[in-house]
């Protein structure tokens, strides 16, 4: 019901758990603090319609941190208005690298409400994108103008379409962050992609006005809920072991 996220973990420097079964709610309060004692943090994520009763969440020490809203959308190239003089560059092509100094601050992401997450967020999305890069250079893009890098989009095929996993524009971008989206989805749609898809957080309403202009069809909304250890209990090494599973 409850397993490492190592992703997260690596990230945190600190065992982080995802649950991946509602029933976990339901379990006697024990067996949750027992299940939980490992973790530093945890999140818990479902369909808002199929979420467990959110009082059983509340109880258990699970609050709400964000509502993602997934879309469709389909790729369309040599439409809009892309600005000509900017260059997209393929990593699979082209490599290029990806410093956390250079990002943009994500004032949206959830794991800003972690005891000093905001100023580790960055990091985490930094280690996300070098990675997708690793793994899809084929489907990674930098975006430039002029010569000098104004954003990254960050993508992964999957049965669905095209996973847009990660857009973010530079700490010194001189572009849009619509020009950044129009360009990328124009990129991969002249490499022959048709349907992409991702989600984005409700708060972040530049990226869903963007997506709206751009022809996104949105779909479920999915809750987010966190449960953050005690911090004076944190601080001590609380020995329990975590399944080590393969979550992204």
């Amino acid at each position: 019901m409850i397993r490492l996220h190592e992703f997260n973990t690596r990230w945190w420097g600190a065992p982080v758990g995802i649950v991946d079964d509602g029933a976990f709610f339901a379990l006697p309060p024990d067996e949750r603090k027992l299940a939980l004692a490992p973790y530093r943090w945890a999140e818990f994520r479902s369909n808002l319609k199929s979420a467990p009763p959110f009082s059983a969440m509340h109880n258990a020490g699970f609050l709400l941190a964000d509502t993602q809203l997934q879309f469709r959308i389909g790729l369309k190239s040599g439409s809009g208005t892309c600005r000509e003089e900017l260059e997209v560059r393929f990593a699979s092509e082209t490599p290029f690298e990806l410093e956390d100094r250079e990002l943009a601050p994500f004032e949206h992401e959830r794991y800003g409400r972690l005891p000093h997450g905001q100023e580790r967020t960055n990091a985490r999305f930094g280690a996300w994108g070098r990675q997708l890069i690793r793994e899809h250079p084929e489907t990674c893009i930098e975006v430039l103008a002029k010569g000098e890098p104004q954003g990254w989009f960050l993508s992964q095929p999957s049965s669905r379409g095209l996973n847009l996993a990660l857009a973010m524009l530079c700490r010194s971008a001189q572009i849009s962050g619509f020009l950044l989206y129009e360009k990328g989805l124009a990129s991969y749609a002249a490499r022959g992609h048709r349907i992409g898809w991702a989600s984005f957080s409700v708060t972040n309403t530049a990226v869903h006005n963007i997506y709206a202009k751009l022809g996104a069809h949105f779909v479920e909304p999915t809750g987010i809920w966190m449960w953050i250890a005690d911090q004076e209990e944190a601080a001590a090494d609380r020995g329990a072991e975590p399944v080590v599973s393969r979550t992204v």
